[in-house]
């Protein structure tokens, strides 16, 4: 962990595992409300700044479209790093499970996030997907 005061892993835990059910559930508001904007979604090929809600629920809406028709209804969080960036960013690395009814794992992936600490806790800066 950084020696910044902008976090402690049980805040993260909390803004990541109620993030975690909105996307189980397919709550695209409730997804959209955890970012700030403009944020910026970084893949290996290609960045894409998203500058409003419109804009990343249309990103978003194809793969929980896609999480639902694989019969995914959970995605759990695991915080594996956070670093401090300053007084109210940090950087968070997250390994999200997917899974089924059953609490089967039907796919698993890694993503980076750049967090900023607001009055009621984080919103998501910065999107980046890793290789699992």
């Amino acid at each position: 962990m950084g020696a910044t005061t902008a976090y402690d892993r049980d805040d993260l835990l909390a803004f990541f595992v109620d993030y975690g059910l909105a996307l189980g559930t397919g709550d695209l508001e409730r997804v959209v409300e955890r970012f700030a904007f403009p944020a910026l979604m970084v893949g290996p090929e290609r960045s894409m700044p998203v500058p409003d809600a419109g804009t990343m629920l249309g990103a978003l809406r194809p793969r929980l479209d896609a999480y639902r028709a694989s019969d995914v209804v959970a995605a759990v969080p695991q915080v594996e790093e956070a670093d401090g960036a300053g007084d109210t960013l940090v950087w968070v690395q997250v390994r999200w499970s997917y899974r089924d009814e059953n609490a089967g794992e039907k796919a698993a992936e890694r993503v980076r996030y750049l967090l900023r600490r607001v009055h009621d806790g984080f919103e998501i800066c910065v999107l980046v997907p890793l290789p699992v």
